[in-house]
């Protein structure tokens, strides 16, 4: 299974929507629209700019993200032994995370800001009129955005990443004031590092079901949950 592939799955499990990849880097907006493939959402354009689809925008309650591989252990230099990295735990020293297996995670992010679209079913009638709208295009709903996170995957076993600083883990992970307070190091190379920057990370997407007409909400595993105008879940699917 590659990078993207992992952290779509870790995305699904925490947070029960899509993943956005790559995670922070990319500037996903609401409104952008484009296809899954591979199990990720590929963006093509915006349904307002590209097709002049308008939608009403508000803010949703803020989410969490806090996962670590079963294989990655944490140690405290300045205790000499594995510690669980929680928010409010004092890290003295050095914090060394050891990443025990091939290609695991390490994601951080205590403050998730969650935009989204309010009136998906008006939007989904306007891009019935749009006559370029293909049956494969799906719609961002919900971006996902984390402050600061701490997003890390290996590329081999026996990798060990150290954060060198002081403070408490709240803000060791919400990296943004102390950024210039603390150092990350590794032995070894790293398939993905996100730190200090804030951006999306998860998606909320909707699809258009041509044969029923209802609004089909994409959830974990890549199924499709198929509802009315209304909002009420049906029993049709793709």
């Amino acid at each position: 299974m590659g990078l993207a592939a992992q952290f779509e799955d870790i995305i699904h499990r925490q947070l029960n929507v899509h993943a956005a990849w790559l995670p922070v880097t990319v500037p996903y907006q609401l409104g952008d629209y484009g296809f899954i493939s591979d199990g990720v959402f590929q963006k093509i354009g915006n349904i307002k700019a590209d097709f002049g689809v308008s939608f009403a925008a508000s803010t949703g309650n803020d989410a969490t993200l806090n996962f670590t591989s079963d294989s990655v252990t944490a140690i405290d230099s300045s205790a000499g032994a594995g510690v669980s990295v929680n928010p409010g735990i004092e890290i003295k020293a050095n914090l060394t995370f050891k990443f025990n297996s091939d290609r695991s995670f390490l994601v951080k992010a205590p403050v998730i800001n969650v935009a989204q679209i309010d009136n998906v079913n008006q939007v989904m009638n306007q891009l019935k009129q749009v006559s370029d709208w293909r049956r494969k295009f799906v719609v961002v709903y919900q971006v996902y955005t984390a402050q600061n996170p701490l997003i890390i995957s290996n590329v081999d076993s026996g990798t060990e990443v150290t954060i060198s600083g002081a403070g408490t883990a709240p803000k060791l992970f919400n990296v943004g004031d102390a950024s210039a307070s603390f150092s990350l190091k590794t032995n070894k190379e790293l398939g993905l590092e996100v730190t200090g920057k804030s951006g999306p990370v998860a998606l909320g997407l909707f699809k258009l079901n041509w044969l029923s007409g209802n609004l089909q909400l994409l959830g974990p595993d890549d199924e499709v949950k198929v509802v009315d105008l209304n909002g009420q879940a049906l029993t049709d699917t793709i």
